[in-house]
């Protein structure tokens, strides 16, 4: 009887101890359903641009604005509070093509850590009640807003996570949880010269680059360069879903309503790798083969001329010397005789045209493309009119472009606007094609433009 009873004893358990190792406890089955993520898996040369946002607006118009001139999609992490204080930035956020996650609601550590604060310190975990009511109720307000679910894309404050937070992650329907590759520390307030070079050395296929938007952060500020560093080095730019669902491939050609014209093939991808908007402007004609083959496509700011291996760096795409062909007639004007000159700490002397080039358009002929995109000066600064405008304003010109001194309107950009050759340049073309009896004036959405018969 009692080897009997010990059988049966010995036999259960055994039994229970082959069964336990197949069941899990709750928790852990719900924080295995949550993927972690950091750097992407991908052999694509794409990176994703990650901006955390928790209380203050900070640079944020100033960002939305860079990543829009630059044509680049952008993922947002944003709190609760902060979509409640600024609904009109949510809106465009939206609006202009970026993706959300969940933040939380107040940025608070999950697991109590605050690891990298420098001013909170350690406290107790959030239960899982908590963790929910912190990503439900932003998850709420977010839908309300703009109508977008943000499952099941969250990023925890201060990456801060455990077990226990990725099941409870899992339970409120989240379950892809978004880290990083590398954090440019710009909320440290760190130079610009120093983010761009952190972000930069990141560089990879499926790089997950983090930034912070408000509390002084200078990532609005070295944004314009880390973007056009990683296009130097030939990458493109997805949002963190894309790379998740695998949709990597880069549009062949892309409509703008603002001018009605199109932009597709080597020209799309030259307008997003060296300026988009800020440098070139929106497209204002067709592409047009010239009598000698060259293609060209006219733009606010620049012509563009692709000649087959003319310059494989930069896709065998060259921008046409527009400010020397728009000041071709005014080489005896003062502004335009070559001086004497030499470099200081405010100017540089260029013999190779004989003119000098100082202070903020200097600076902005430095930080926006130089030699290569601009080219060397061809006048000293002068006063002019600008038909634009109706107004006087102190310009200066380039064998490529005119730069324009807007006092107070742009001040992350020195103040310098870029002068609208490009379209001066086909408006005058136009005009003379119309009168000669070449050109055909075609409808389309948008200012009028002319196709070659």
């Amino acid at each position: 009887m009692r080897r009997s009873i010990f059988l049966f004893i010995l036999t259960a358990a055994v039994t229970f101890g082959f069964l336990s190792s197949f069941i899990e406890p709750p928790e852990a089955s719900a924080a295995d359903r949550v993927t972690t993520r950091d750097t992407f898996e991908t052999d694509e040369q794409v990176v994703a641009l990650t901006f955390d946002v928790t209380f203050d607006r900070g640079d944020a118009v100033m960002i939305l604005d860079t990543l829009r001139d630059r044509d680049v999609v952008s993922t947002w992490a944003i709190t609760g509070r902060w979509a409640r204080d600024n609904p009109d930035l949510m809106q465009r956020i939206v609006d202009d093509g970026h993706q959300l996650m969940n933040h939380t609601w107040d940025h608070y550590s999950l697991t109590g850590e605050y690891t990298g604060s420098m001013i909170h310190p350690e406290s107790d975990p959030l239960s899982r009640e908590e963790v929910i009511s912190q990503l439900k109720r932003t998850e709420d307000l977010v839908m309300e807003q703009v109508g977008v679910d943000l499952k099941p894309w969250v990023r925890p404050p201060y990456g801060d996570y455990s077990r226990d937070t990725l099941a409870a992650f899992a339970e409120a329907g989240y379950t892809e949880n978004i880290m990083w590759t590398v954090d440019t520390l710009g909320w440290y307030g760190h130079p610009v010269w120093q983010v761009r070079e952190r972000a930069l050395e990141a560089a990879e296929p499926g790089a997950n680059i983090l930034m912070h938007v408000g509390h002084g952060a200078t990532d609005g500020a070295a944004l314009p360069g880390i973007i056009d560093g990683f296009r130097e080095m030939g990458y493109e730019f997805a949002t963190v879903e894309d790379f998740v669902h695998g949709d990597l491939a880069p549009p062949e050609r892309r409509f703008f309503e603002e001018t009605g014209q199109e932009l597709k093939d080597v020209f799309l991808r030259f307008w997003q790798r060296f300026g988009g908007v800020s440098l070139l402007g929106y497209p204002v004609s067709v592409e047009i083969e010239e009598d000698d083959g060259t293609i060209v496509q006219y733009f606010e700011r620049a012509r563009l001329e692709y000649r087959e291996g003319s310059w494989p760096e930069r896709l065998d795409v060259q921008m046409t010397r527009l400010g020397a062909e728009a000041t071709r007639d005014r080489r005896d004007e003062p502004a335009f005789q070559p001086v004497q000159g030499a470099d200081d700490d405010h100017c540089t002397y260029y013999s190779q045209t004989g003119h000098t080039l100082c202070g903020g358009f200097r600076d902005f002929w430095r930080d926006y493309g130089g030699l290569a995109t601009f080219g060397y000066p061809i006048s000293q600064e002068f006063r002019e009119y600008n038909r634009d405008t109706g107004e006087m304003h102190v310009v200066q010109y380039f064998e490529r472009q005119r730069f324009e001194w807007h006092p107070g309107k742009w001040p992350e950009r020195h103040d310098v606007l870029l002068g609208r050759l490009g379209a001066e340049a086909y408006d005058d073309l136009n005009d003379e094609s119309a009168r000669s009896g070449e050109w055909e004036i075609t409808a389309h959405r948008g200012p009028s433009h002319r196709s070659r018969l």
